[in-house]
């Protein structure tokens, strides 16, 4: 299915079409990670484009578990999805 950008419409239409047309591919230089309070540790999810090696996201995910005085006890990565990126999960604890 191809998608057809129609952006010379009202301005409401044409914003519209520009989201719609812009759902292609993941920035490959995208990462996002949320830290989440879990007991004595925290839990970490997020999401990677192809810029990003999953070292590198590990690298910084321990980092961050790091700042909080605590270590990376577990890492593990999803299979890539074109318009999502990688998705990833972790968990810093003592």
């Amino acid at each position: 299915m191809r998608l057809r950008c129609f952006c010379h419409a009202t301005p409401i239409l044409a914003m519209l079409s520009v989201a719609a047309c812009s759902g292609g591919a993941v920035d490959p230089r995208f990462m996002d990670m949320n830290l989440s309070r879990q007991g004595k540790g925290y839990e970490v999810t997020g999401r990677y484009g192809p810029g990003w090696s999953e070292g590198d996201v590990r690298g910084e995910v321990e980092r961050a578990c790091q700042s909080k005085s605590l270590s990376l006890t577990r890492f593990g990565g999803q299979p890539y999805s074109p318009t999502r990126g990688t998705r990833f999960t972790a968990r810093c604890g003592a």
